[in-house]
């Protein structure tokens, strides 16, 4: 090597230990913390989840050019809060505020980036700092926030910020037990006849559906509690065969009948029995919820309460027979955040164990100064019923944005912190917190629930608990105060809870003619229970479509028992026999009788027939007795009715006339003549009398 050539690249290294001198001594200038340039950076990597004692912290990301102008000596260095976050409430305001704690930046931690960021382009970081490089003075959750630097339009500054939560946990603390109840559920939208109305339902089976995805996400654990809708199953089983799907009215044949099948198959081998062949294998916790999710507190206040009971009953039966295994009970989802008493009484005596609330529901009154067990029970009528409480922290963590990788592990660090400061907290005993979704047909990236259920693992102050554990604790001393929704619980509009009502009366109206019920009116009382779902708060304008697929369906099966219509019917006298002539096209006998109303009920006497039975595919006649007063024409109704007297279908309209009142008008009219012709003979006679007296007097 020449002397030159020794002393330029002296000049280049001298140059380059410069700049990164100057990147990691030189101050940013006040209000630097700012971002002063069009510059974007995101955090996509971290590990580990939390720091320990003597751990190193390992962030990766990259840094974006928006902007119009290239920016130079371009560099990231890792900034933390000076303290740990003081409250739970702090930790959510840090965690959607960029002001809401200040980050002192870590100098020695800068490392370059890149000489020239040009317009557009885009570089990946990666950022290594040991634990005790950091002013960590006590464990908690911290702000960290990684600064990008540089030259920009404004000079050198701060050109952007990015900031996340991490976890200092340096010694060993009593885990925190987490119930994670992941709910399998999906919009209810299926008509009477099978037909699929749109395509929400194979969206979610598809292979990349929500609920492959969730069976994804849940098959690295073993102690998350699974909670499953049987009528989930049972339209996963009816599409495995085929099916047709409803779009805006034209029926059609659908296309994911092999992954509905496909679905199904996973979920029996994932939460099904264990084999017999594997004695390590455990089942993995699963319960059952109501048929559909019922909307409790509404059905309950329109006094519907016997679906309530039937789609809670039914639900275990369901689920066994379709991955024949029995599920540890039943538990509720308690639409809009908590269900009345009434409602509650209900579910209790239906069989209902536990009820999944909102924190408002059961507020903690009694404040110890830590996060206490989310439990707390609750008398009812039917029992005592175990409300789950879910934590606002862990459910606004599951909320937040998740369309990324940036977001996801945000999100993840965000759920971690929550539970790391409940960890953290001066507690008595073990406690236990529960993660839940707000709504049984949850859409949470199936990334962050991996990367949940991987974090969780791989700590040793966090653990899942299945929810048997929750329910087989004492009853708790949480300083929590259960409170009921009050007043009714009208969540449908009163059209909406009106025509539940309707086609509940109508359905009790077929069931009673009916020799074998269950056949006709089984799978309209099953898309009533669909329709009552609380899937349809959200959604009105879907759940009205189920109302009229179960209006059309109802009336097309009961107009099966029919009256068979006629012009007129004309009586020879003023009392007499009506024939009507009644068919069933049902394949069962049914049971009616009749009767006869006029709108004048004063010029008709009409004798009820009693109920008579008529065979599959066959007609009766039968004859109504009836009286009429008056000889105008009379209009009728002819209307079935049930074997208690009640009336069943539609009526058909009838003329009755009779021809009595005619002939005795024509009497009247031949006496009539009749007197007359006397009255004329007898004027005769005598007018002829009186001639011959005349004569014979002359």
């Amino acid at each position: 090597m020449t002397l030159g050539r020794t002393r330029t690249l002296a000049r280049t290294l001298a140059c380059g230990v410069a700049c990164c001198l100057a990147l990691i001594l030189i101050p940013s200038p006040a209000g630097a913390e700012d971002t002063t340039g069009p510059v974007q950076t995101t955090i996509t990597g971290l590990a580990p989840v939390a720091l320990g004692a003597e751990s190193s912290l390992s962030l990766t990301g990259a840094v974006a050019n928006t902007g119009l102008d290239a920016l130079g000596s371009v560099a990231v260095r890792l900034a933390v809060s000076s303290g740990p976050i003081a409250s739970r409430r702090d930790l959510r305001i840090a965690a959607t505020s960029d002001s809401a704690y200040t980050t002192q930046p870590i100098y020695t931690s800068a490392s370059p980036v890149i000489d020239v960021l040009s317009p557009g382009a885009i570089v990946n970081y990666r950022l290594v700092v040991d634990a005790d490089e950091l002013p960590l003075n006590e464990p908690g959750v911290y702000v960290m926030a990684v600064d990008t630097i540089g030259y920009g339009p404004n000079g050198y500054a701060v050109l952007d910020t990015e900031r996340i939560l991490v976890p200092y946990m340096p010694d060993e603390v009593t885990p925190v037990n987490i119930t994670w109840l992941w709910p399998l559920a999906t919009t209810p939208s299926q008509a009477p006849d099978d037909v699929l109305l749109g395509e929400a339902i194979p969206r979610d089976l598809a292979p990349r559906g929500r609920l492959n995805d969730l069976l994804t996400a849940g098959e690295s654990s073993r102690s998350i509690t699974w909670v499953v809708d049987p009528q989930l199953l049972e339209v996963a089983a009816d599409m495995s065969d085929g099916y047709l799907v409803d779009r805006a009215g034209k029926v059609r044949a659908g296309t994911r009948a092999q992954a509905a099948a496909d679905w199904l198959v996973r979920a029996r081998e994932l939460l099904g029995p264990a084999r017999p062949k594997d004695p390590e294998q455990r089942t993995r916790p699963m319960w059952a919820m109501p048929y559909a999710d019922p909307d409790a507190n509404a059905l309950e206040s329109a006094s519907l309460t016997t679906d309530l009971v039937r789609a809670t009953t039914s639900a275990p039966l369901l689920i066994e027979s379709e991955l024949r295994r029995a599920p540890g009970g039943t538990l509720a989802w308690a639409a809009n955040s908590r269900p009345t008493q009434s409602a509650l009484d209900v579910l209790a005596s239906a069989g209902v164990r536990a009820v999944v609330v909102r924190d408002r529901a059961a507020p903690v009154v009694i404040d110890r100064g830590y996060t206490p067990s989310g439990i707390v029970d609750v008398e009812a009528s039917g029992g005592r019923v175990r409300a789950l409480v879910i934590d606002p922290g862990l459910l606004k963590a599951l909320e937040m944005p998740q369309s990324g990788q940036a977001s996801v592990l945000a999100a993840r660090q965000r759920f971690m912190a929550e539970l790391a400061y409940v960890a953290l907290e001066p507690a008595v005993g073990a406690r236990y917190l529960i993660a839940a979704a707000p709504s049984p047909r949850w859409d949470t990236s199936p990334r962050l629930l991996r990367a949940l259920i991987a974090s969780i693992q791989s700590t040793e102050w966090a653990k899942i608990v299945p929810v048997d554990d929750v329910l087989a604790l004492p009853t708790p001393d949480t300083g929590r105060s259960y409170r009921p929704k009050p007043g009714g619980g009208r969540a449908f509009d009163s059209d909406y809870l009106a025509r539940l009502e309707s086609i509940r009366a109508g359905i009790e109206s077929l069931r009673t003619v009916l020799t074998d019920p269950l056949p006709v009116t089984g799978p309209i009382t099953s898309a009533l229970l669909r329709a009552e779902s609380s899937a349809w708060r959200s959604r009105p304008r879907e759940g009205k479509r189920m109302l009229n697929s179960i209006d059309v369906s109802l009336a097309a099966t009961a107009s099966m028992v029919r009256v068979v219509p006629r012009e007129n019917v004309v009586l020879s006298g003023d009392s007499g026999s009506v024939p009507v002539t009644v068919t069933n096209d049902l394949d069962q006998p049914v049971r009616v009788g009749l009767v006869l109303t006029a709108g004048n009920s004063a010029r008709l006497a009409a004798e009820p027939v009693a109920a008579v039975e008529i065979a599959p595919g066959k007609r009766a006649s039968l004859e109504v007795p009836v009286r009429i007063i008056g000889g105008d024409p009379l209009d009728v109704a002819v209307q079935l009715t049930d074997p208690a007297g009640g009336p069943f279908g539609e009526p058909v309209a009838l003329e009755l006339r009779t021809t009595a009142y005619s002939r005795a008008a024509l009497w009247v009219a031949i006496a009539a003549a009749s007197l007359l012709v006397l009255l004329v003979i007898f004027d005769i006679v005598r007018r002829s009398r009186g001639r011959r007296r005349s004569k014979a007097t002359a």
